[in-house]
């Protein structure tokens, strides 16, 4: 089963990185077992995903499979609270195309 992005929103970075926050519906794993996490899960019904690239267009992804979500007042949207301290969920990310 898919997971509609009902979210997304492009933070360009000082340097020529970026942030991006997408937002899913439901919550990764909400319909099969593939997305469990190590640690106890949030209660969310719904999935926040940042994305942190470089200038590059490589990075990776956290979620709020066992993460908080947070206002970004700075960025004027939504963000995974204390993304440093968080669990990586998505390794490898990498930009393909034209932006």
């Amino acid at each position: 089963m898919g997971y509609s992005i009902r979210y997304a929103y492009r933070i360009p970075q000082p340097g020529g990185g970026e942030r991006i926050i997408l937002a899913t519906e439901r919550r990764l794993g909400g319909w099969n077992e593939l997305w469990r996490p190590a640690s106890p899960p949030t209660d969310y019904e719904f999935t926040v995903i940042e994305l942190r690239l470089n200038t590059a267009g490589q990075g990776e992804g956290k979620a709020t499979l066992t993460g908080k979500v947070a206002v970004d007042p700075e960025a004027k949207t939504i963000a995974l609270e204390n993304y440093e301290g968080g669990h990586v969920v998505f390794k490898n990310v990498a930009r393909q195309g034209a932006r």
